[in-house]
């Protein structure tokens, strides 16, 4: 009694959220590993953990952007513009910083982007975005293959489960949507990059057990934070499925 499901949203009951989020929960925990396995098997140092996860505020920005695009359609074509160039500046100043981190550490290579002649100034947001990657595809080119890999894989399927088949972004506003990502960077990514400091003091790129340890509080952080937003979606969901 009590669980009955509506013919037009078929939404199951609120205890099945875990069923539903079982496969993408499991997705970004073995995401979380690949840095893991960097560590442990082919010496990563703290400025590839930097790195990857700065690649993954990239993937998280550009598949909010179809969600935006998804619920919002031709309207949402200015908004989905302003995100682009706002939130692209937001991750080219986040990777001035963990670049800076970089050459904290230590470590040969670092280095900052440099700029192009004929480069336009209201285009530095993307061109801070290039030089970063420059950086990233000549000293860690590996970051852009199977890490990388993992993560889109990650973040797809639960863009897929939960956005296109659970349908969890229904009614919400396209602003709404277009500001989920920078609460998950401000949270996160403010105790990565203060943990970053404390394996820099721990020894740098040496430092494989501090490493691991900040591998596993991202891990637990990525999903309490990733479950903690699905279910207050799924449960709006869910109440607007019981009123109709």
């Amino acid at each position: 009694m009590g669980r009955s499901r509506t013919k037009a949203n078929p939404i199951a009951p609120v205890d099945a959220f875990e069923q539903r989020d079982r496969l993408p929960a499991l997705a970004l925990v073995v995401a979380n590993l690949v840095p893991l396995l960097g560590v442990v098997l082919f010496d990563w140092d703290v400025r590839y953990l930097l790195l990857l996860y700065w690649l993954e505020n990239l993937v998280i920005g550009a598949f909010t952007l179809v969600r935006m695009l998804h619920i919002g359609g031709a309207r949402a074509l200015a908004q989905g513009a302003f995100f682009t160039f706002h939130y692209g500046f937001f991750c080219a100043g986040h990777g001035m910083v963990v670049l800076a981190i970089s050459s904290l550490s230590g470590i040969e290579g670092s280095q900052e982007p440099d700029f192009d002649e004929g480069d336009l100034p209201f285009l530095m947001p993307f061109y801070l975005l290039r030089g970063v990657f420059q950086t990233i595809s000549v000293q860690m080119p590996d970051l852009l293959h199977i890490p990388l890999l993992a993560l889109i894989l990650s973040h797809g399927f639960s863009l897929v489960r939960h956005h296109f088949i659970g349908n969890e972004d229904a009614e919400r506003k396209v602003e709404d949507i277009m500001f989920d990502p920078y609460r998950r960077i401000l949270i996160l990514h403010v105790s990565i990059i203060a943990g970053s400091f404390f394996v820099i003091g721990s020894g740098g790129g040496s430092a494989a057990p501090v490493l691991i340890i900040l591998i596993a509080a991202k891990t637990w952080l990525d999903l309490r934070l990733h479950r903690r937003a699905h279910q207050k979606r799924y449960s709006r969901a869910a109440e607007r499925a019981g009123a109709d």
